[in-house]
């Protein structure tokens, strides 16, 4: 397609052993810095003498972090085409080649450990660790127009989330990056206002990724299996489910927000779900008035306004019908890179489906990315 900059709105970084160094971790906590330990060929992160990822017992999940210790690949990477230059983005000019060889213009990138909750039973470390990650990422991706990235916060110590988010505005990040829960609290829980208020005045996308958000949820699992499905995707729609329908968009119409790497074929369900039952407590209030929705409109209204953008897996067989339902402006194209379980050249594959116009294609690969995260 004749001068197409591919916007990649969803790519990852590797944390490594620097990203927790004393560059950017404040020095009160480098007595609890997270560590990389090895055993049996793996590698894993120590924190508060728990090891992750944690991949057997209940609460189990599946993070591709660490990717090395001392220098060396785990047994989980070496298969891997990326180099540890791209995976843990020590040398920007590895992740671009990398990039180039997928025919990736611009990339958004997300953290990889901050994917589970919690990391810590301590929130000034936790708040400590996000902010050595933003500290780090600032300077990973050596200012490239091309190397753009998602900034991470504490919502369990929030005047610290706050001021988070002012700072990775200062520090060049596009998007801070939310789990669909925070943690047993839902995205509407009113203690988060002060919050979202920082991210839509500091005109920062929001970014709700897929992630082992909510423990009473992912404690349920103790097979790796299902625990990747249900516990991992499922809190993405809880999120889309309390921002719509908790009066979040309400209260700040220009927040944009994505929701990443569930794929989009969810939309369809959850759109004609809530909008069912936005009708059915209307009604309701009308009997008991404390029934009545928070929200303003139902989820139609919310997806007319143009703010809400779904990132789509490129085998999604009903993106045709989401597109029909959400309109080619709020789809959204995620690599994964340099996550395991991506199809690689998944760009390629989305230019070669029949089924999109050549206009959708546009939009998904480079308009709406761009104007989602005002690049």
């Amino acid at each position: 397609m004749k001068d197409l900059v591919v916007i990649d709105a969803d790519g990852h970084v590797e944390e490594h052993e620097l990203t927790f160094s004393d560059k950017y971790l404040d020095p009160a906590f480098r007595a609890q810095r997270p560590q990389v330990v090895g055993m049996d060929g793996l590698a894993y992160w120590m924190i508060d003498e728990q090891l992750f990822p944690r991949r057997l017992g209940k609460g189990c999940h599946n993070l591709g972090t660490p990717t090395s210790i001392g220098g060396k690949r785990t047994l989980f990477t070496q298969t891997k085409p990326e180099s540890l230059e791209s995976l843990e983005l020590r040398d920007p000019a590895a992740r671009l080649r990398d990039m180039d060889a997928e025919d990736l213009g611009v990339g958004v990138l997300y953290p990889t450990l901050f994917l589970a909750y919690p990391l810590t039973v301590s929130p000034p470390l936790a708040t400590a660790m996000c902010a050595a990650y933003n500290r780090w990422m600032a300077d990973a991706t050596g200012g490239s127009d091309r190397l753009r990235w998602a900034a991470v916060v504490n919502l369990d110590e929030l005047s610290a989330a706050v001021r988070q988010v002012r700072e990775a505005k200062k520090l060049g990040a596009v998007a801070v990056m939310v789990l669909g829960t925070a943690g047993d609290r839902l995205l509407d829980d009113p203690a988060l206002l002060p919050f979202f208020e920082a991210v839509a005045q500091e005109e920062l996308t929001l970014a709700v990724h897929v992630g082992w958000a909510c423990p009473p949820l992912s404690n349920l699992y103790s097979d790796l299996y299902t625990a990747t499905v249900i516990p991992f995707l499922a809190p993405v729609l809880m999120g889309f489910a309390s921002l719509l329908g908790g009066g979040i968009l309400d209260r700040f119409p220009t927040l944009r927000v994505a929701f990443l790497e569930a794929g989009c074929e969810w939309v369809h369900f959850m759109v004609h779900r809530l909008d069912h039952r936005f009708q059915f407590a209307k009604s309701m209030a009308k009997i008991i008035p404390q029934t009545a929705p928070r929200a303003a409109c139902p989820p139609q209204e919310y997806l007319r306004r143009g703010n809400l953008y779904f990132s789509t897996e490129v085998e999604d067989a009903l993106l045709p019908q989401v597109i029909e339902l959400v309109g080619e402006g709020q789809i959204i194209f995620g690599s994964d890179m340099p996550h395991g379980d991506r199809e690689r050249f998944a760009a390629k594959t989305l230019l070669a489906r029949t089924d999109l116009s050549e206009s959708a294609k546009r939009k998904i690969l480079e308009d709406n990315p761009r104007r989602l995260y005002r690049l």
